[in-house]
């Protein structure tokens, strides 16, 4: 088996939530991710890429000229404008989660089948949808997160183990197992705040987290890619906290979540729009005021990693 090649570039700072833009031209940028991106595919995984969303991302960067004279962006239909952005988003959040995970030397375990099967695969699985993006995205963000949030090493599993994505093992030594299902882009499109929230619903029920180490805090983590607005957050918060609440009341606490983690990542199709990243961490098995120190330990870790300061 030939050497493989180190990750060629220092750890991130801990705390640090956001991929870094701090090369000036968007054209350094890009080729920066293109190159850690490569390293993950081929030298880290041993894979080849396939088509997919991310190859095809990938190709164009390549090719791209650095000086290169695009449309205006408002000039272009909106809705290309709008897949666009969470296109180039995804290859960029990706790149960064690469850099976090193996610039620290957090990963544990990294399965080839999560990497063929989501990160090298399409959001959705609908025959002829048109606006697709990487699969698995999300989770590799969200893993990063964790790491920033409270160190500790990864597992990332594939099709090999069942219930969930992450296992966490915090620089304290707790135990954080985190299931993540994003809804695809395209079919998310035409959403209602209620059609989100029945999906999460639905996910809530479908979601077998392990229960067998009763010291795990176990996650449920769902992603959407629409925007919620500034103004909005308060109000979509406490949406999704009577959604839930109205659903589980009656079920047997110890088959939830202990927390469901809903993720938008809101991109407005305009020059100068609004971009977001809103989370809305609902407990399900959680009392707030009855937590042991392990839970709100991990808790706050949890608040830490979606970028907020616990205090």
């Amino acid at each position: 088996m030939g050497h493989k090649v180190s990750f060629p570039f220092p750890p991130l700072p801990r705390g640090e939530f956001h991929p870094r833009r701090d090369l000036g031209h968007w054209h350094d940028l890009v080729q920066r991710d293109v190159g850690i991106i490569r390293w993950f595919i081929q030298d880290e995984m041993g894979l080849n890429f396939e088509v997919s969303p991310l190859k095809q991302a990938l190709d164009i960067y390549v090719q791209v000229d650095r000086n290169v004279v695009a449309p205006a962006f408002d000039d272009i239909p909106v809705g290309r404008r709008q897949h666009g952005l969470h296109f180039s988003a995804q290859f960029e959040r990706l790149a960064w989660a690469v850099w976090v995970l193996y610039g620290n030397k957090a990963v544990e375990r990294m399965d080839g089948s999560f990497v063929r099967r989501e990160i090298m695969s399409t959001d959705s699985k609908e025959r002829g949808a048109e606006q697709v993006l990487p699969a698995g995205v999300g989770t590799m963000v969200l893993a990063a997160r964790l790491v920033q949030a409270g160190g500790g090493r990864v597992c990332l599993y594939g099709n090999q183990v069942e219930g969930h994505d992450i296992r966490w093992v915090t620089d304290d030594g707790d135990l954080v197992l985190v299931e993540r299902k994003d809804r695809p882009y395209e079919p998310g499109l035409n959403d209602t705040p209620a059609r989100r929230s029945r999906w999460i619903i639905d996910k809530v029920n479908e979601t077998k987290i392990p229960t067998e180490e009763p010291e795990a805090f176990r996650v449920l983590s769902v992603g959407f890619q629409s925007l919620v607005r500034k103004v909005e957050t308060e109000e979509m918060d406490k949406h999704y906290e009577r959604a839930l609440q109205e659903a589980f009341s009656d079920k047997p606490e110890s088959d939830l979540p202990h927390v469901v983690l809903i993720e938008h990542l809101g991109l407005e199709p305009r020059a100068g729009g609004e971009h977001s990243n809103f989370f809305s961490p609902q407990p399900l098995n959680l009392s707030l005021d009855k937590m042991d120190a392990k839970q709100e330990r991990v808790l706050r870790l949890l608040v830490r990693a979606l970028g907020a300061d616990p205090g």
